[in-house]
């Protein structure tokens, strides 16, 4: 396995970057109680998915998956439970939160770290290839929530607009700088 140059602090930075990015796409709407826990349980499995999948080209992306599974300790805990974990670790980044608009900007000021982090400790092709993963982790998300009003067409697939929105924030904040 590769070794990347990365402190345990950036490390845990880009790690968290996908229960950020849920948080920010599940804050990003006013919806019901159950439809927002029916976001939260739908982007934990997506990361879940994402743990389990075979086909990871990047190497980089492997080295998260593994990081991901040693800190799950995932040989004691059986795929029911360890959404059930990371639905905690999501929802303890919420209950200290005042009002939806600060877990948002937390998210965001988040993907400004991890684009530092990218830029200044990988190369170019490794900083594209974490992001690219990231946003896809990001846009499966945000493509869980079916309305019928105020759809928008994403990259081909339908999703509401204040999600869109929320993608398009976040992709910009990842943008890596020259």
């Amino acid at each position: 396995m590769v070794h990347y140059q990365l402190s345990d602090s950036e490390l845990s930075i880009l790690m968290q970057a996908p229960l950020q990015a849920i948080m920010a796409l599940t804050l990003s709407d006013n919806i019901d109680p159950v439809s927002f826990f029916k976001e939260v349980q739908a982007g934990i499995q997506i990361i879940t998915a994402e743990q389990q999948s075979q086909n990871i080209a990047s190497d980089l992306v492997k080295f998260f998956v593994t990081s991901f599974d040693a800190v799950d300790n995932k040989k004691f805990l059986n795929d029911e439970e360890l959404v059930l974990k990371k639905e905690i670790e999501l929802l303890k980044l919420l209950q200290n939160l005042e009002h939806p608009a600060q877990g948002r900007q937390k998210a965001i000021a988040h993907f400004e770290q991890v684009a530092l982090i990218l830029a200044n400790k990988l190369t170019t092709t490794q900083a594209s290839e974490f992001k690219a993963w990231l946003m896809s982790i990001a846009r499966k998300v945000a493509q869980t929530v079916e309305e019928e009003e105020g759809i928008l067409c994403v990259g081909g697939e339908q999703v509401h607009y204040v999600e869109a929105f929320m993608l398009k924030k976040l992709e910009h904040t990842l943008t890596l700088k020259a």
